[in-house]
């Protein structure tokens, strides 16, 4: 079983993206100044989703055709047809996984992971399905905290169902408005963010193979014993690579990033070299981590 791990962060905290601060951005790291500022920040988590979903390849018609109107509703309809074809052959794991509570896993990996941040530790963690701008904005004004950590989570297959991921997208948002916002939601644009990052973990199946319906059945089978096993493990790697992320420093960035460090490539993902002992187990920086194992 093949275990990646990817928090994707913005090199700009590296000077990649120097130059660049007119371009308003949520800062990729947590400063040490940002620990207690605010002093009643609050916690939520969403997971949006009540089921696994698939993924696709976009249709890259509108390229081909030279875009316009014509191209862009071919290859629209042309995803539309894929995803289609893509959520049937999910149906027997969706079915399968009927009883897995993504939910409370969720719930339970953020409190076990901020558990270990000393300034999170004291944080109240709520619980939503309305991860939309509007449902986010609406969380700000009812928590009853100054500034909201978003914790998001969304899990899928792979667009050959060779492999599960779990998406966690970190956001911290204040409840004051933002001068240059005009609607309450926009206090939750990018921009306008005080902090953002995400961790991807992806679990392979053992065997993948080259039929996507092979793969489906593989996940599906005794139960979906494999799909509970990947997502029982993507969200204990969660729980491990919160914490380290959230301490991340611009030093640690750029030592990471370092052309010292041997380039690499596991699962898809390049990165630098960080960790290799020869267990199966890759440690990359791609930016960001990217954690592989190539067993269970």
């Amino acid at each position: 079983m093949r275990i990646l791990v990817h928090a994707g962060v913005c090199l700009a905290v590296a000077g990649a993206c120097a130059g660049s601060a007119a371009i308003a951005a949520p800062s990729p790291v947590v400063t040490a100044e940002m620990h207690g500022v605010p002093p009643d920040r609050a916690v939520q988590v969403l997971v949006a989703q009540s089921e696994i979903k698939s993924n696709i390849n976009p249709s890259n018609i509108a390229v081909a055709t030279g875009g316009g109107l014509l191209g862009g509703l071919m290859a629209a309809s042309q995803n539309a047809s894929r995803t289609k074809k893509a959520e049937a052959l999910t149906e027997p794991v969706r079915e399968a996984l009927i009883d897995f509570d993504v939910d409370s896993l969720a719930q339970n990996t953020t409190r076990a992971a901020f558990a270990q941040v000393p300034w999170l530790q004291n944080a109240t963690v709520a619980f939503s399905k309305d991860s939309s701008p509007v449902g986010k904005s609406g969380a700000l004004d009812t928590i009853g905290a100054s500034q909201v950590a978003f914790v998001e989570y969304s899990y899928d297959f792979s667009v050959d169902f060779a492999e599960l991921r779990v998406v966690a997208k970190v956001e911290f948002a204040d409840k004051a408005m933002p001068a240059a916002a005009t609607k309450p939601e926009g206090r939750v644009n990018r921009k306008n963010l005080a902090y953002a990052q995400a961790i991807t973990t992806i679990v392979s199946l053992p065997v993948p193979t080259d039929d996507k319906a092979t793969n489906v059945s593989l996940w599906s089978a005794d139960g979906a014993s494999l799909a509970r096993a990947a997502l029982t493990t993507a969200f204990a790697k969660m729980e491990q690579l919160l914490p380290r992320t959230l301490a991340l420093t611009t030093e640690d960035i750029a030592a990471m990033a370092a052309k010292t460090n041997k380039k690499g490539n596991v699962g898809g993902f390049a990165g630098r070299t960080q960790e290799s002992p020869g267990t199966g187990e890759t440690l990359l920086w791609g930016p960001g981590f990217v954690w592989y194992r190539d067993r269970p």
